[in-house]
Parts: structure tokens; sequence; C-alpha cells
């Protein structure tokens, strides 16, 4: 009777028998707990803790980049970026980079909409509004979606095609439906 099949009939292609099943859950795991940590604001000891490990490196810091940096208007020049100081952001970057190192050490590929949402210069989880921005340029022959990292302020340009459909994505593909 095949593993994990109630009726003893063998499962299809992809249904059920997926070699590194744990390393695709652990991924799952760790993109699941990057994009938590990277909305979850800082308590106090946690933003102490990321600003003595600035410290620690050598990276000049100040009282107002921890969690009061809106009080002077958000604009400070501390070790941190603004933005960075409110939110678990280093967290998360951790969660995204050892996502990244179970992919490699397993040889496991990544599915192309896991890594988009995450940038490849600082490993920060994307997400709109709170870790980037997204906006769309151009006319209706090159559009494309323009997303740039509010950390690294770095950009992922992808051109806009409504007849492209990626090949994870296509019926044939039996892989994780």
């Amino acid at each position: 009777m095949a593993r994990g099949s109630k009726d003893g009939k063998d499962r299809g292609r992809g249904a059920g028998n997926l070699p590194n099943r744990e390393a695709f859950e652990r991924m799952n795991f760790l993109l699941q707990s990057a994009q938590f940590y990277a909305t979850l604001p800082a308590t106090n000891a946690a933003a102490a803790a990321v600003t003595t490990e600035a410290t620690a490196k050598g990276k000049e810091s100040d009282e107002s980049t921890t969690l009061d940096n809106d009080s002077n208007g958000g604009s400070s020049s501390g070790a941190l970026p603004p933005r960075t100081s409110a939110t678990m952001m280093p967290l998360a970057r951790f969660y995204a980079k050892e996502m990244r190192l179970v992919s490699h050490k397993s040889v496991l590929r990544m599915s192309p909409h896991v890594k988009r949402s995450i940038c490849k210069v600082c490993l920060t989880p994307l997400l709109p509004g709170i870790s980037s921005m997204t906006r769309v340029k151009g006319q209706k022959r090159g559009r494309r979606v323009i997303t740039t990292c509010n950390y690294c302020q770095s950009q992922t340009r992808l051109f806009v095609n409504d007849d492209h459909v990626l090949f994870v994505d296509r019926p044939e593909h039996g892989t994780i439906s």
C-alpha cells in the first residue's frame, strides 16, 4: 500500500510524492515568519538590541533612532534607516536569509513568486507600503512594474505582458498545485 494514501491507489504526479518535503515546509515557514516580523512593531528591548548590535559594528547610533524617530520628523542620521527602527526588520531579514540558505543547501529552486517578494540585495521581505514601493510606469506597449526597496533603494523592473504565464503557473506543470 502506498504511503499516505487511504485507499491503496497511487497518487498522481505532484499530488503527494514531493521529494524534500521537509525542506519545502521549512522554507515556507521561514517565508511566512519573515513576512510576519516585517510587519510587527518592535518592542523597546528588541529595538535596544538592534541598536547595540549596530553600535558594536562601529556604526553611529543615537537615542532618536531606537523608537522615537517620529519626534524629529522621521529623518534621523543614526545607524538604522528611519523605517527599520519601528519594525522587527533585522529578524525578518535573518529569516529570509535562512530561507535562501536552505534552498541552496538542499539544491531546491524557489518559486518565482517567492523570489520576487524578497529584495535581492538586502534580503528584506518586500511588502508594498511597509518595506517597498511599487509603481507602474510606461505606456500600453512597454508597461513595467518597478518595485523599490525602502531600505537599500534597489529596484527590480518586471515588464507587464498580459499574455505571459509563468511556467510554474501553467496547468501542464505538475508540481504542487
